[in-house]
């Protein structure tokens, strides 16, 4: 099994998993279908949210899917008030870790997205590290998904709303040689980089899980 951090490339080149393909899921170890979830709870270590595939035993009990079961995946995102030194970021999620196997990761992401619109204002990428393969996803959700919006966000010195303050997110994880650059430049790779964006979704995957019986949200 293949597992991919927050990396999905697989997504850029091969169909996501869709809600249809949760529903009709056929474990190929028993030959019979098995019944699995988007389970969403609260992370209480950091105030955040986990979204995970889920099932439930003979015995009641629901469990996550782990590293060697068919189905995998999670994805962690936390309030925009989790690292002040981030900024305020115009209120939105942020995402902390993701893994999933393969297929499986944009499902999550997409619910996470929904979420994150919800509950706050939209979601966007780890502001620490993002891998060149996680940005190709944050590329994808700008320029392919037409049912994604996105905005733009500032840095933290202000460069291009001075006079706004709630947008003003950290930025130094798109290039570290900003340091070493103009302001110009600097203003025209924020305006043009997917991981200066925050995102919003309308909750069309959650409603379909919430009327199909599958998605089990606990916060």
């Amino acid at each position: 099994m293949k597992l991919l951090l927050e990396n999905w490339r697989k997504y850029l080149t091969e169909a996501a998993m869709t809600v249809d393909d949760l529903m009709n899921f056929k474990d190929e170890e028993f030959g019979e279908d098995l019944k699995i979830y988007i389970r969403v709870r609260p992370n209480a270590y950091d105030g955040g949210t986990n979204f995970t595939y889920a099932s439930i035993d003979v015995d009641g009990e629901i469990y996550d899917f782990g590293y060697n079961d068919a189905v995998m995946g999670e994805v962690q995102i936390v309030p925009s008030n989790y690292s002040p030194k981030d900024g305020p970021c115009d209120g939105a999620y942020q995402v902390k870790w993701a893994i999933a196997t393969e297929g499986w990761g944009p499902l999550l992401y997409d619910v996470a997205i929904e979420y994150a619109t919800k509950y706050g204002n939209g979601l966007i990428s780890d502001r620490e590290e993002v891998s060149d393969d996680a940005r190709a996803i944050w590329d994808y959700y700008l320029g392919q998904r037409s049912d994604v919006d996105n905005y733009q966000l500032d840095d933290l010195t202000d460069t291009l709303t001075p006079e706004i303050d709630v947008d003003n997110c950290a930025q130094d994880i798109i290039a570290p040689e900003w340091e070493h650059s103009g302001p110009l430049w600097r203003r025209e790779l924020l305006k043009n980089s997917s991981l200066s964006k925050r995102y919003t979704k309308t909750p069309t995957t959650i409603i379909e899980l919430e009327k199909l019986g599958r998605l089990m949200n606990e916060t």
